[in-house]
C-alpha cells in the first residue's frame, strides 16, 4: 500500500462517516481501493463520455458494481436501501464517491473530468451549507480538486426543491460542476433548471429511444437541446446503443454522448478500442493512454 491510498483510508476510516464496524469501510486493494458495506464488495467501473463531433473523450462517468460474498450481483438502487438511517446513506454516498475518485485518480491524465452520482437522500441529510466541504478533503488525499468533478444529481426524486437548490449552490461555490442527470423522466421539469442553473444536463435515455420511433418526438428533441443550451447549460446524450441513435445525437445538436455504442464500462479508465462494443466508433485514446489501465 503506497502512502496516498494509506493516507485516504485511514482519514476516511476514522474520519470521514465514522463508520460503527469492520464491514463498512474503505480498503486497498490491487486495482487501486474497493470498499465494503454490509456484506456487500464495492468496486469502481467507468464509462467514457464523448464530444458528439469529434468522438474524442472529454470525461469519465463513475459507476458501482456491488456484489455479496457468494459473487452474486447486487445493483446500486438495491445496495441504497441497506442503510437504515440518515447516516448511513450519506456514509454509503461518500465511500462509494471517494472509492471512485481515489481509482479515477490514479489512472486520470490532465484534463480528464470526474462524474460521480451524489444520492438524492445524501443531499437531503447533509447539514445546510456544508454540502461538499468533507468530500473536498477526500478529494485532496486523493490528488484531485472539486473543479475537476461534476456531480450529477437525479433531481425528479428529490421533493424537497428549497433545500436542492440551496445544495446545487453551496457544490457550485465550491468550485463543483454540476449535471442533472435523466432529465425528461418521472417529473423532470424546466421550473426547476431555472432554480437550479446546471452546467450539464444528462438526458434521459428514453428520449432518444422515443425519438428513433417516433417521428414527432425526432422533431421536438432538437428543440428541448436548445432550449437547456439557452440556458447555459450543456447537453449529454446517454443511453446510446446504436448507429441510429448516434446520428440522433449528431442531428439534435447534443454536446456530449455516452453509451455502448462507443464503449462499455470497465475497471480500467482509458480502455483501448478493441475492448470497446462490437461495431462502434472508436473514441480517441491516446497510444500513452492506453498503458494505464489498471488490471479490472
Amino acid at each position: 500500500m503506497d502512502a496516498n491510498s494509506q493516507a485516504l483510508i485511514e482519514f476516511f476510516n476514522h474520519s470521514a462517516g465514522r463508520p460503527s464496524h469492520v464491514d463498512q469501510c474503505l480498503l486497498f486493494a490491487d486495482s487501486g481501493v474497493s470498499g465494503r458495506y454490509c456484506g456487500l464488495n464495492l468496486k469502481s467501473f467507468f464509462q467514457p463520455l464523448a464530444d458528439t463531433v469529434t468522438l474524442k473523450h472529454v470525461a469519465f462517468e463513475a459507476l458501482l458494481r456491488a456484489r455479496l460474498d457468494d459473487g452474486r450481483t447486487v445493483s446500486p438502487e438495491q445496495a441504497f436501501t441497506l442503510p437504515k438511517h440518515p447516516d448511513g446513506i450519506v456514509f454509503l454516498d461518500r465511500l462509494c464517491r471517494t472509492m471512485h475518485a481515489y481509482n479515477f485518480a490514479a489512472q486520470a491524465y490532465p484534463g480528464d473530468m470526474l462524474y460521480l452520482n451524489v444520492h438524492g437522500k445524501h443531499l437531503m441529510n447533509v447539514e445546510s451549507g456544508s454540502h461538499g466541504h468533507t468530500f473536498e478533503t477526500l478529494l485532496g488525499h486523493c490528488g484531485l480538486s472539486p473543479s475537476q468533478v461534476v456531480l450529477e444529481i437525479l433531481e425528479s426524486d428529490i421533493e424537497d426543491e428549497a433545500r436542492l437548490v440551496e445544495a446545487v449552490a453551496t457544490y457550485q461555490a465550491r468550485g463543483y460542476t454540476i449535471a442533472i442527470d435523466d432529465f425528461g423522466c418521472k417529473h423532470s421539469n424546466f421550473d426547476r433548471l431555472w432554480k437550479l442553473t446546471p452546467d450539464i444536463v444528462k438526458l434521459d435515455r428514453s428520449l432518444i429511444l422515443q425519438s428513433s420511433d417516433n417521428p414527432r418526438a425526432r422533431k421536438i428533441l432538437p428543440k428541448l437541446v436548445g432550449i437547456l443550451q439557452d440556458l447555459g447549460a450543456k447537453v449529454v446524450c446517454e443511453g446510446i446503443e446504436t448507429g441510429l441513435h448516434h446520428r440522433i445525437a449528431v442531428d439534435v445538436g447534443a454536446d456530449m454522448v455516452q453509451g455502448y455504442f462507443y464503449a462499455s464500462p470497465g475497471s480500467c479508465l482509458h480502455a483501448p478500442p478493441e475492448r470497446q462494443a462490437a461495431n462502434s466508433p472508436p473514441l480517441t485514446y491516446s497510444a500513452e493512454s492506453r498503458s494505464r489501465c489498471v488490471p479490472a
